[in-house]
């Protein structure tokens, strides 16, 4: 075997390592990305929220259909109190995203500020939107 062709083979074989790199870094990317968003089982609702948690104690548990009844009731009435303590904490957390937006304030220009005010009002309005579908539901 001349030098040209040992050359040529390990040319040869850094290009099918490097292509096996990517293919497996591609790969671990893609699986990662979609196991990630498989595993995201955050319900957007109280009511999917409860209906996930009775399926994964049915599951577990394997329990009868007066437990799941019951669970169900228990549920609703601890999830009744939970907004309870919600409403009551609010003021709390407003004053310290007010906290925070003025801390954040302070360190942007005039420009930044005015754009940062209009990101706030947007979270805002989502935050309340969001908050609303979920009681309702």
């Amino acid at each position: 075997m001349s030098r040209s062709d040992g050359s040529k083979a390990a040319l040869y074989l850094a290009l099918v390592f490097g292509a096996g790199a990517l293919v497996g870094f591609a790969g671990n990317d893609f699986y990662r990305t979609r196991t990630a968003e498989a595993g995201q089982t955050e319900a957007k609702t109280a009511s999917e929220y409860y209906k996930n948690l009775v399926i994964e104690l049915d599951e577990r548990l394997n329990l009868d259909d007066d437990q799941v009844s019951e669970i169900f009731l228990v549920l609703d009435e601890v999830g009744d109190r939970f907004w309870e303590v919600r409403d009551a904490m609010e003021p709390e957390f407003e004053a310290i995203r007010r906290e925070r937006a003025q801390r954040i304030m302070a360190l942007l220009s005039p420009a930044q500020r005015l754009e940062y005010e209009k990101m706030l009002e947007e979270r805002r309005i989502k935050r309340e939107e969001q908050r609303e579908q979920y009681r309702n539901n």
